[in-house]
């Protein structure tokens, strides 16, 4: 009895085996989208040490409450997608098998060494989110929806935003370095925090230079898609950015840091709109499905900001799309 039990369970444990050897080059990030959002949710707050008396930032998920009259408008918009990617080894290292090239992730690295891409040790990829099913609009992909919102002309930027290590223990620790957080409130500088000059050199400074910040890439979503079957990869340098259907993409990325420094450095230059010309824009951006979806949120009788807050609610409720404002209070 016992040799024919060996002889069923073998099939089994060299089913087994073949999966792990098949997965080998994968290392799977050990934190989840929900879990890096919420870090960088606190670390995005950074920004706001660095703007006038008079302009405040909100994020979508933790709205403030306050009348449209307090505001003169909105200075910039910010819409983020966390995004939990996965480490690829580099094919030097684990090498793809004859015949294997264009299955699963290894078409990503073959793609990436192909066309000589940062591969060693290892690259990243992140598949695009699955239709929400509990979204009120539940056909519409995510990623079409960060897209709509990017308008860097109009100071609104949308990005995908992920991790350049794939340790939980190496993130954390970046994330528990909290060096640089005492020149924001040291030395000569914070006594001088009239001097909107020196605090914005010094926000940027210490931004560009914070070992977390630097430790993710922004990708702005460069197209719309048909479906959420694609990917994009990167190097672990920030950079190297390419698009399954494959595709390498210029100057589609940079480094958090590198992002909130040069928005820290511009922001209070910024050209203020009004909530009705922002609402309106969104409006004209999003696909009248999802502004229909809105409901009373939409209608033209709802304050301007109001409406806009809502749309960021149903972004970050239904899609994961965290939207963040600039407001500027009106003078008192």
């Amino acid at each position: 009895m016992n040799n024919t039990k060996e002889k069923k369970l073998k099939p089994n444990t060299s089913a087994k085996k073949r999966a792990v050897r098949s997965d080998k080059f994968k290392i799977p990030f050990e934190l989840n989208e929900q879990q890096i959002g919420m870090k960088l949710e606190h670390y995005f707050g950074i920004l706001e040490i660095c703007l006038e008396r008079n302009l405040e930032l909100e994020s979508s998920i933790e709205a403030r409450t306050g009348a449209d009259y307090e505001y003169q408008g909105l200075q910039a918009r910010y819409y983020l997608q966390a995004k939990a990617p996965v480490a690829l080894k580099s094919t030097e290292i684990v090498p793809i098998a004859k015949g294997k090239e264009n299955e699963g992730l290894n078409a990503i690295r073959a793609f990436r060494k192909d066309n000589d891409l940062a591969e060693f040790p290892h690259s990243f990829c992140f598949g695009l989110r699955k239709p929400a099913k509990h979204a009120k609009v539940p056909d519409e992909l995510q990623h079409n929806l960060l897209y709509a919102m990017n308008a860097p002309g109009n100071n609104s930027h949308a990005m995908y935003v992920a991790p350049t290590v794939h340790s939980k223990e190496e993130y954390m620790a970046l994330l528990r370095d909290g060096s640089h957080f005492s020149s924001l409130y040291d030395g000569p500088f914070w006594r001088f925090r009239d001097e909107r000059i020196v605090l914005e050199k010094l926000a940027s400074h210490v931004m560009m230079n914070m070992p977390f910040l630097q430790a993710h890439i922004c990708i702005t979503p460069h197209d719309k898609v048909t479906t959420h079957e694609h990917h994009y990869s990167y190097s672990a340098h920030a950079n190297d950015v390419a698009f399954h259907s494959p595709i390498v993409l210029e100057s589609a990325s940079r480094s958090l840091a590198d992002f909130l420094a040069s928005q820290a450095r511009q922001i209070a230059g910024f050209e203020t709109q009004s909530t009705e010309s922002v609402l309106n824009e969104m409006k004209e951006a999003l696909p009248e499905s999802v502004v229909r979806a809105l409901g009373d949120s939409s209608q033209q009788d709802q304050r301007p900001l109001g409406a806009i807050r809502e749309i960021g609610k149903m972004l970050w409720e239904q899609y994961g799309i965290v939207q963040y404002l600039v407001m500027k209070r009106r003078d008192e």
